[in-house]
């Protein structure tokens, strides 16, 4: 025990008809003297008063309710746990409209949020820089860039004016629009959050509503994160994000850097809406700049506006294992600019419908990145659209050419005849050496039939003749007979041990 730490004050019981009451309960004495307390926060509470009015350590239980515009700077070794019901929500109500002709206005509405990466935005999302959202019931509306474009399911927030205009008549709805920019953040350690859902924070593009980047050994578990503008949670050095439904948020589900990191357990889905280019960043989560010990184990990954896993940027010996992933816009699984990776007994399906062609939009992805083993995983490429395996080299020093990556002991069922698996550079010098310095053995694959040419190396088309006299498939198998595709949906989200 910190015997330089103040003894907790107990609080005297506050009457129970005050809605914003802080009920302090100590836990039972133990032989080193008593636990830090645990503190009760109803809705109305001011829970960042509350951190800074306790010691470091301190037990925080957040009642039933919606806790809204809350912005925590935790202390070390703070835990946050939430009652059945508990919500903490970026978001303000509107419930004063003025209506003139087609459209509602909501006046005095004067904050404005850090616009970050404005020149990404997809054609048809003006305003997906922007990290206001407006909210009815509980549904994202299109910001678009003028009064004169707002309409159903479409609103403008004059900031000039400070003024919300709406298209949808809110009588009988509920109508929100975020505020708050973070819900938690800081750098201290040992920080746990638990059974909260965090919703609709006006983080921006990039920043997160929970971002434990810079307060070492974060734990986030059994918690819903959904709604928010950027991305859900951002992982630092010693996260575990454990459990978790990132669901529906603007950016991405997850974002990470650091090292000794593990995301697991969690579903990861249908996050996009703000209508980020996903083609530079968004969708399930990425992970950048990690010097190793990364670990991305058994999550759920599916429908996501972009890739589903991306490691991209000086990421070292990242692990992506145990995971399903489907039906995402972009590549399934992406490794980038990096080096070192393990993609290792995924099952991986259905992901590339909106890639841009060529070798992109593939189950899984190598660009430009060196040294990563792809094995023991269950490729399944729909009939419609999506590439196998493939390795991009591109001049992006000084990760090319793409050299040492391995791919091996995969079932691989392709059901698309102009998907392909193999290796492609768009540096016409580097074709022999990506060739030379690349490996596809042992796998297993399931074709239309036998003399289809899905395989790409050293610069050309080959079936499977062609592509073992180039030294490659040594001990692979091919079967023609695509087997029945069975549906994809993620496993129970009960909580599981995901200890290393």
């Amino acid at each position: 025990m910190d015997t330089g730490r103040a003894t907790p004050r107990r609080h005297a019981p506050r009457p129970a008809r005050r809605a914003a009451a802080i009920l302090l309960t100590c836990l039972p004495m133990t032989a080193t003297g008593a636990e830090p307390p645990t503190v009760s926060l109803r809705p109305g509470t001011d829970i960042q008063a509350a951190v800074e009015r306790h010691p470091p350590g301190t037990r925080f239980r957040l009642e039933a309710g919606i806790h809204r515009l809350q912005s925590i700077v935790p202390k070390n070794d703070n835990r946050f746990e939430g009652a059945p019901g508990a919500v903490l929500s970026g978001a303000r109500r509107l419930t004063a409209f003025v209506h003139r002709g087609p459209v509602w206005i909501a006046r005095g509405q004067t904050q404005k949020g850090r616009v970050n990466a404005a020149e990404f935005c997809r054609s048809g999302f003006p305003r997906c820089a922007h990290p206001e959202d407006l909210f009815i019931d509980d549904a994202p509306m299109l910001h678009v860039g003028s009064r004169s474009a707002v309409g159903p399911g479409r609103w403008f927030f004059d900031y000039d004016a400070d003024e919300i205009v709406i298209g949808d008549d809110p009588t009988g709805r509920i109508v929100e629009t975020s505020v708050t920019p973070r819900a938690f953040g800081s750098t201290a350690s040992g920080v746990v959050i638990q059974a909260l859902t965090i919703e609709k924070y006006a983080a921006p593009v990039q920043a997160a509503a929970v971002d434990a980047e810079f307060g070492p050994g974060w734990t986030v578990r059994n918690s819903v994160l959904r709604l928010n503008h950027g991305v859900g949670v951002n992982a630092g050095n010693g996260s575990r994000i454990l459990d978790n439904r990132l669901l529906d948020n603007g950016h991405a589900g997850f974002s990470g850097s650091g090292t000794n990191f593990l995301i697991a357990g969690n579903e990861i889905a249908r996050n996009g809406y703000a209508g980020v280019d996903f083609y530079w960043e968004g969708g399930g989560g990425k992970i950048t700049e990690s010097g190793g010990g990364g670990l991305i184990r058994g999550n759920c990954v599916h429908d996501n506006i972009g890739a589903g896993i991306w490691a991209d940027i000086d990421v070292h010996q990242l692990v992506i294992e145990d995971n399903l992933v489907f039906g995402n816009a972009d590549n399934g699984i992406t490794y980038e600019i990096s080096y070192d990776g393990v993609i290792r007994n995924n099952r991986v399906a259905d992901n590339g419908q909106r890639g841009q062609g060529w070798f992109w939009g593939a189950q899984i992805l190598i660009s430009s990145a060196r040294g990563v083993k792809v094995y023991g995983n269950d490729i399944d490429v729909p009939g419609g659209y999506g590439n196998a395996v493939t390795v991009v080299s591109q001049d992006r020093a000084p990760y090319t050419p793409a050299v040492g990556n391995e791919i091996f002991d995969n079932r691989i069922v392709i059901r698309n005849t102009n998907a392909r698996i193999g290796a492609v550079t768009d540096v016409n010098a580097d074709n022999a050496v990506v060739a030379a310095g690349n490996r596809l053995y042992g796998n297993r694959y399931h074709l239309v039939e036998l003399g289809e040419r899905v395989w790409f190396w050293n610069d050309a088309e080959a079936d499977w003749n062609a592509i073992r006299a180039q030294g490659q498939e040594v001990g692979g198998v091919v079967n023609a007979g695509i087997p029945q595709k069975t549906p994809l949906s993620c496993p129970s989200m009960a909580p599981m041990d995901n200890a290393r």
